[in-house]
Parts: C-alpha cells; structure tokens; sequence
C-alpha cells in the first residue's frame, strides 16, 4: 500500500538520507526552507518555511500526506522554527487528518541521571533543550496521537556530519576550539536512524520514543574514532572539559532506547560496529 510521507527539513541531514532511503511502498516529499530546491537523488521537492502557517496548510492540504515527519530546526532561530514553526505542522496534521512524527533531542534532559528511558522528567538545561521541549508540549496538545521522537547527537560518513566536520578541521589545525571529554552522548548512525523513522513510519505508535546509538561516547571519544578513519591523528584533536564553558551543558544525556530495540527491526549501532563495517 502506498503511503504519502511529507518530510519537513528535508535539506538536513536527516532529511536527505530519510529522502535517499525512501521505500518502494512510500511516496516522499521533501519540503526546503531555501530559494531553490535541491533536487537531489530523484525526489520532489516543494519550497516551505514552517513559520508560515498558511504556507505550511497549503503544501500539506496540496499533497495531502497520510504522515508527516518533522525534522526541521534551527539553533537560528528557537521560538521561530522550532517552536511556533511546530506548532504550525501539527496545527495543518490534525486539521487534515495525517499522522505526524516529531523528532526532538536527547537535549530536553540536565544530564544528571543517565540513561534516559521515555518517562524519565525532562529539565533542559540549554536554549535549545527548552525549545525542542516546548515544542514537544505543543505536540501533545495539539496532537495526543502523534509520535515523539529523541535521538541524540546524529552522525554519517557520506556525507559526514558537522561534528565529523569539526573533527577533521581540529584535526588538520583549521579551526580553534576542542572536544569536550566529559559530555556524553548516544551517537546515532544517520542511516540507521532513517531506517528506524521508516519503519515507524507504518507503525501506529503513539508517545515518546528514544532513538539513540547503541554506544555512549563523549564528543572526543567519537573524534579519535572518526578521525582515523579519515586519515587524521586522533593525539591532534584539542580536549575540552564542560568547566571551561561559560555556558551550562548537560553532561551524560545517554538514551535508553531499549523499547525501540524491542519494537524495531532496525539497530542502531555504535561508533566501533558501524566504522568497523566500512573497513
């Protein structure tokens, strides 16, 4: 049976490789906040900024999807897109009767009590936390139905993620900075996660849902991985420690994503299992 899948955020990473990964059972249409759509792999492609709501209800009322996964985001600009540009999606799902699938952040929690399974209280720590939470509480207003999804920090080798990005420029001495050693995440394979959405996507799944890599790394964990991998020394990367930031940060955000390993097909793998598979 064909379903008809609207993906917003479809030029993000996740975006791009749910659009690559598309099933033969699925139409997909990636929607792009930018001038020109980028046409890539043989998808469709409409123009969308999501802080437009009446934009928002006529690319949804034009495809007319049976479920709606929502990716986009923006550190830019929180309260726009992140939350009111939510509040939109969900707004145009329940008016029109499609399912949606929310992704959010293993950021909505302080990092103190770690791992993390779907009733654990979130309490952000950092803007962006207190965004994608606000947006998740929307959700549940708008829409009981709908599937909420945490994953953490999102990472890929082609193309690579921005934190693989960072890793190789630390490495070759372009850029300032480091990687934190003591904050922890469950790195999450991007192909792997859009297995995962895929499948949920014809499951009838209500509430929250963690997806998170099988293996808990702090970011400089993950760059002396990485960086081998890429031809670089992991001794060049720069190690930083959460006191040296101004900011708060949580420290260990590890997701129990154990419901998901019982519900899903998909593994999500760890850091060692996905590179050791590319050798």
């Amino acid at each position: 049976m064909d379903v008809r899948v609207f993906i917003t955020g479809g030029t993000g990473y996740l975006g791009r490789a749910l659009l690559g990964q598309a099933p033969a059972w699925a139409t997909a249409l990636g929607a792009s906040h930018l001038g020109q759509a980028p046409g890539e792999g043989g998808a469709d492609w409409v123009r969308l900024d999501i802080r437009d709501e009446a934009a928002v209800l006529m690319a949804l009322g034009s495809f007319r999807p049976q479920v709606v996964l929502h990716t986009a985001y923006s550190k830019a600009d929180l309260e726009g897109v992140v939350v009111r540009g939510t509040v939109h999606v969900a707004r145009a799902c329940a008016l029109l009767g499609a399912r949606l699938v929310h992704l959010s952040t293993d950021q909505v929690f302080d990092g103190r009590e770690a791992p993390y399974a779907e009733p654990a209280r979130p309490n952000p720590l950092t803007p962006y936390g207190r965004a994608k939470l606000e947006a998740e509480r929307v959700v549940g207003e708008i829409l009981p139905q709908a599937a909420v999804v945490r994953c953490s920090l999102i990472w890929g080798l082609d193309p690579p993620d921005p934190t693989t990005r960072l890793v190789l420029e630390l490495a070759d001495g372009k850029r300032e900075g480091g990687l934190f050693e003591d904050e922890y995440r469950s790195f999450v394979f991007v192909e792997d996660l859009a297995r995962a959405l895929w499948e949920l996507v014809r499951l009838e799944y209500q509430g929250v849902l963690h997806l998170g890599g099988a293996e808990v790394l702090s970011r400089l964990e993950f760059g002396q991985l990485i960086a081998p991998f890429y031809g670089r020394d992991p001794a060049r990367l720069p190690a930083l420690r959460l006191a040296d930031f101004p900011e708060p940060r949580p420290q260990n955000c590890a997701l129990d994503s154990s419901r998901a390993r019982v519900m899903l097909k998909t593994r999500l793998r760890g850091v060692r299992e996905v590179l050791a598979s590319r050798v």
